[in-house]
């Protein structure tokens, strides 16, 4: 069992919603209309809204596990139902995870910012200034950082869902008919190629013990599933009904290239602004991803947050500098979204059932 962080570590319930949400949309929402389109084809919206059904019930299963452990994270738990030895190899596959998932959206980002605006400008540059950015960032600063970061740069970016609506009067809406035409593998392809940009709503996980009314944390987290289900949904939608079939198919960065047509008389290329702006929506995701992994490493290590902020911030930039064409970042992405699928989508039931199992295993030994 842990302690209880302390009073001045701990947020409230409502910053659940700008947590749950800003760790979930980040760079997959750039392009995932493609990734599913090819899935499922016309019904790539409908795998997303059967996804976002999934993550309710998920979030709803994660909340009743963390309430039945009260003030411990997924590490304790782990230590807590596999042992110590068990469970230390079980913490550190998550702490894995979230190295694989902090180093994949750096990679994302760069790669993206440099095909669009710097192409002569090195991999391994771009990566340099997000990592040193996030020690920047983390050093001194804590959870209550992540939190005031999602608060801030939620609102400070939710204006581009305006935006994006601008291309919806070049919309042809024949593009999504037939509907229910895929079949249930095409559909369950879809929903788990939605895995990667659904993914961080188990950092409910890791913030859970840091929430002064424990009662309101489902309820909130709820929400901002709620919310990020809308949106990318609301793009899937806009971007079949804007793309003809074969261009979807070949185009990578689908929001991207519907931001080309938005026209400001004071903005020649309003995409040169919203590439810039994004680095605000994946912040919250980069120090939520490596403040976890630094959360999981004092718990296998028993060393201070703030020093392990360096050695992961290191791993992750020399694990980075291994990618340097797009086939390969795309591959490693591919297989964090498979890794995060397991851990997100399927995990959270079995260990449920193993938390109830030992906790009525202990309550029968009393």
């Amino acid at each position: 069992m842990m302690k209880t962080p302390n009073e001045r570590l701990s947020i409230n319930a409502y910053l659940v919603f700008f947590l749950v949400h800003t760790a979930q949309i980040g760079l997959g929402i750039v392009g995932v209309q493609r990734v599913i389109f090819v899935e499922a084809r016309q019904d790539a919206w409908i795998a997303v809204l059967l996804s976002g059904l999934w993550i309710h019930l998920i979030v709803f299963v994660m909340y009743r596990t963390l309430k039945l452990t009260e003030h411990d994270n997924i590490f304790s738990i782990h230590t807590f139902v596999y042992g110590r030895v068990l469970g230390w190899i079980v913490n550190a596959a998550v702490v894995v995870y979230f190295l694989m998932a902090y180093t994949s959206i750096l990679l994302g980002y760069v790669e993206m910012a440099l095909t669009w605006m710097y192409p002569d400008f090195p991999l391994w540059g771009g990566t340099l200034i997000l990592v040193v950015l996030t020690v920047y960032a983390l050093y001194g600063g804590g959870f209550r950082l992540v939190a005031g970061v999602s608060f801030l740069t939620f609102f400070m970016t939710i204006w581009i869902v305006i935006v994006a609506f601008q291309p919806l009067k070049y919309a042809e809406w024949i593009h999504l008919l037939p509907i229910l035409e895929a079949t249930p593998k095409q559909m369950a392809n879809g929903v788990l190629k939605t895995a990667y940009t659904m993914l961080g709503f188990e950092v409910l996980y890791i913030i859970y013990p840091f929430v002064k009314e424990k009662d309101r944390v489902h309820r909130y987290a709820q929400l901002g599933v709620l919310l990020t289900t809308f949106l990318v949904a609301v793009v899937t939608v806009i971007a079949i009904a804007f793309f003809s079939p074969k261009q979807l198919d070949v185009t990578i960065w689908a929001s991207l290239s519907m931001f080309t047509i938005v026209k400001f008389p004071f903005i020649e290329r309003f995409e040169y602004v919203v590439i810039p702006l994004w680095l605000l929506v994946i912040l919250p995701n980069l120090l939520m991803f490596m403040w976890a992994m630094t959360r999981g490493g004092k718990a296998l290590f028993h060393i201070k947050q703030k020093y392990l902020l360096f050695v992961f911030a290191c791993v992750a930039y020399a694990l980075a500098l291994f990618f340097e064409k797009r086939a390969t970042i795309n591959e490693f992405i591919d297989k964090v979204g498979y890794y995060g699928f397991g851990f997100s989508f399927i995990y959270p039931f079995f260990l449920y059932m193993f938390v109830r199992i030992k906790k009525w295993a202990k309550g029968s030994v009393k």
